[in-house]
Order: structure tokens, then C-alpha cells, then sequence
């Protein structure tokens, strides 16, 4: 098989030597020879532009194998898309982490090995990975098979650091990854991963520190239908604003930002003072509404839980999986 331009060879007997043999002319191959390597010489070069005596030119390589570097971004990509869940965020990895983290303390002595699977997935989804992100998703992994059994002794700050170690490793190959190490430009969060921090995420690494989803740890505080607004709660409110007013801020959609407006509204009017709350009926369905243009299918108020037990792929007492949305 060919693997670059061959170099063309020059025919020695052409059609002008036949006429001539056809003629009874009798020439001297030798003659012929020595005149071809005259002419050789006056042009100053070979047929292929190269000095006489030079060797032949290294044939230009051709679509081979990827280069080292290449194969290597490639492995971070897939490996970082199976746990982040880049960009359409549907059951990544990385939510069940959280899940996972979240209910530790109450679940974890009762069924360690369910958490140790957990580092297994882990260490699986980056085992074809550079080692730098091997190495984080180890630490990761480790966390699960020694912390869990620990219950509500375990380290959730060394929980929260092999996470956002991952999250280091995968920043560059992964919006989900970069938001997680810090926040970013204002109007540049994806849309869909806003809806999947709201609707579908667990608040393990917020305020909230559980493995609820966002929409059911605020069905305590405001309620899915009109109630009030616990009094003993108002650090709670305050911080899901907080939170709430800095998805606002980040969104690149405007028609995102203008539904997180309406589902913040009850929180902030009750750090003024208004204890009653219309609930978030009506604001989570314009929510979901946008999301879905925006291309995140966010689960029906149905399907949401109105009394924020653990929410999304938690584990239950005993250790058994419970999905949040259908």
C-alpha cells in the first residue's frame, strides 16, 4: 500500500526510439543513456525538485493514528460528559453522586457496599482518562468506600473537596465542571443547566446540605400551594434567594431568567415581611415551560414532591434507590 506520492520513473524506450529501430536506425542505447544524463544535469534537478545525489523526499504522512495529546482530550471529554452530563444533563453521574452523599449519614451504616458501588461507577467512567483525572475521581471514590459507614460522622468537607476535584479536572471540557469550581460571566450558564440545578439536582453542597431537590426543599419553605411561610425559617428563605438571585443573575436565556424572577418573588416578599405565600405552582409551571424551549424536560408539578422527603435517586432508609422524577 502506497503511503505518500510515488515518484514518477521516466520511460526510457518512447515511441520516437521505435520509429526509429521501425527505420533501421541502430543507436546506442549507452549514447542514449549518456545524453538523458546530460540533460539530467543542465536542469539542475531530479523530476521530483530534488538536488542530484539528495535522497528521496519522506513521504507526507497521511490520516494515521492520533496524536498522544489528541487521545488524551478525547478520553477527559468522554469521561467528564458521563459525569457531568454535558449539555443536555439527563441522569449524569454527578447527580447521583450528590444523591448519594446526601443521604450517607442516615443510610450509610446500614448498607456501606451500596456506597462503595457508587465509588465503583466513578473510578469506571474515568478509567480511560488522563492520569490527573484518574487520580480525582479516586479520591472520589475512596470517600465512598470509607465515609458512608461512618454515618453522621462522615467528612462532608471531604466530600465537597474530591467533588469540586473532579469538577477541576473536567472545568475546560465541561460547563457543568466550571460552574461548579466557580461561578461564571454573568448571562453565560446554560439554560438547561439551570433547570437541571432547579428541578433535578440534590441541594447536598448547598445550604440546604440534603439530597432534596432544589423545588422540594423550597415546597417546605413556600409551599407548592398557598400557605405561610414558617416564622422559625427565615434563615432558609434567605439563602434560597440568595441562590435563586444568582441563577437569575448567570442564565444566558431571558426567558429562563424571567420564570427564576417569579419563582423567587415568594421568598424575597417574605424577607419583607409578607409571611403569606401564593405558592409555586403557577411560577414553576412558567419555569418549566421555558426550560423545555430552552431544551431541558423538567418534570411535571405531578411528578414533583410537595413534601420535600429525599428527592431525586435518594436512598432510603435500608439503602434502596427511590427515583424523584418518573
Amino acid at each position: 500500500m502506497s503511503t505518500g506520492a510515488e515518484v514518477r520513473r521516466t520511460t526510457l524506450r518512447s515511441g520516437a526510439a521505435d520509429r526509429a529501430e521501425r527505420l533501421g536506425q541502430h543507436r546506442s542505447w549507452r549514447s542514449a543513456a549518456a545524453l538523458l544524463g546530460a540533460a539530467l544535469l543542465l536542469g539542475g534537478c531530479s523530476a521530483t525538485g530534488q538536488e542530484p545525489g539528495d535522497a528521496p523526499a519522506a513521504a507526507p504522512e497521511t490520516g494515521g493514528s492520533p496524536t498522544p495529546e489528541a487521545a488524551d482530550q478525547a478520553a477527559l471529554e468522554a469521561a467528564c460528559t458521563t459525569f457531568w452530563g454535558d449539555p443536555d444533563y439527563v441522569d449524569p453521574l454527578s447527580r447521583t453522586v450528590l444523591d448519594r452523599a446526601g443521604t450517607a449519614a442516615e443510610a450509610g451504616p446500614s448498607d456501606p457496599f451500596f456506597y462503595a458501588m457508587t465509588g465503583d461507577d466513578v473510578e469506571a467512567a474515568f478509567e480511560d482518562a488522563p492520569e490527573p483525572a484518574q487520580q480525582a475521581a479516586e479520591a472520589l471514590a475512596e470517600w465512598f468506600r470509607t465515609e458512608p459507614e461512618r454515618g453522621a460522622e462522615a467528612d462532608a468537607d471531604a466530600f465537597r473537596s474530591a467533588f469540586e476535584g473532579v469538577a477541576a479536572q473536567c472545568q475546560d471540557v465541561s460547563p457543568a465542571a466550571l460552574w461548579t469550581v466557580a461561578p461564571g460571566e454573568e448571562g453565560t450558564k446554560p439554560a438547561a443547566l439551570v433547570c437541571a440545578d432547579v428541578f433535578d439536582t440534590p441541594g447536598t453542597l448547598t445550604h440546604f446540605a440534603n439530597a432534596n431537590v432544589l423545588t422540594s426543599n423550597m415546597f417546605k419553605l413556600v409551599g407548592l400551594s398557598p400557605r405561610t411561610v414558617p416564622a422559625d425559617r427565615e434563615q432558609d428563605v434567605a439563602a434560597t434567594a440568595e441562590l435563586l438571585a444568582a441563577e437569575i443573575t448567570a442564565v444566558e436565556d431571558d426567558a429562563v431568567r424571567s420564570a427564576l424572577e417569579q419563582v423567587r418573588a415568594p421568598f424575597q416578599e417574605a424577607l419583607e415581611g409578607d409571611s403569606w405565600s401564593e405558592g409555586l405552582q403557577g411560577p414553576l409551571t412558567e419555569l418549566g415551560t421555558a426550560c423545555e424551549s430552552a431544551g431541558y424536560s423538567s418534570p411535571g408539578l405531578g411528578d414533583m414532591d410537595n413534601s420535600a422527603v429525599v428527592g431525586a435517586g435518594a436512598a432510603p432508609e435500608g439503602g434502596h434507590t427511590q427515583e424523584g422524577r418518573s
